[in-house]
């Protein structure tokens, strides 16, 4: 609701009035089209190959259990929540080859708008994790990867306690118990390899 609201004063602002029912009714559709797009630049950001990225857009947006959910009149929490899902993953992979600030914030504000649309959100807060401590037993754990889960985490955590049927669920649920564990796993293992680099035998 709050997304279709959005996009109404934004048209109005910019003096493109549009009926709020159209809004809704062509709210789903409209999203399906950017998720492929976020879709295409995630598997790109992945495999750094275009034609892969083309690849997932195509099979995407042909999903049979996505299209029932994003056809016109569809106004229910997916509408949004699949494309928040598929870019928060895109703003991730963007965050851990680059290590900025700026792109792990993208992430948690993404993360943010999928927390406040849909109770799926508990894929993500448990995928990321997941992901961490994959990387840390590969042996591929970098400062990159520890800049976007901090800033992830922190920024992430405090945002999702904003949101009404969320609260301090984050910090006390089960669902969420892999994020914490993971933020301090992550820390102890940074710590471990400080010591072992900076100390003598």
């Amino acid at each position: 609701m709050g997304t279709a609201a959005c996009i109404k004063w934004s048209l109005d602002a910019l003096y493109l009035p549009m009926d709020i029912r159209n809004i809704c009714v062509f709210l789903a559709p409209g999203f399906a089209g950017i998720t492929a797009i976020s879709t295409y630049f995630f598997t790109k950001e992945a495999t750094n190959k275009a034609q892969a990225g083309l690849f997932a857009a195509l099979f995407i947006s042909i999903v049979p259990s996505y299209i029932s959910r994003s056809v016109a009149g569809s106004y229910d929490n997916e509408a949004v929540a699949i494309y928040a899902l598929v870019n928060t993953f895109y703003l991730w992979l963007k965050a851990c080859n680059t290590g900025s600030i700026l792109w792990s914030v993208a992430c948690t504000l993404q993360y943010f708008y999928m927390v406040a649309a849909w109770g799926g959100y508990s894929f993500i807060i448990n995928l990321i994790p997941i992901f961490v401590v994959c990387i840390m037993f590969a042996n591929k754990f970098n400062m990159k990867i520890y800049i976007a889960y901090s800033t992830f985490y922190v920024l992430g955590t405090m945002l999702a306690m904003t949101i009404p049927f969320v609260t301090f669920n984050a910090i006390k649920s089960s669902e969420h118990l892999a994020s914490h564990c993971v933020f301090f796993v992550m820390n102890a293992y940074v710590l471990v390899e400080w010591l072992r680099e900076n100390l003598p035998a």
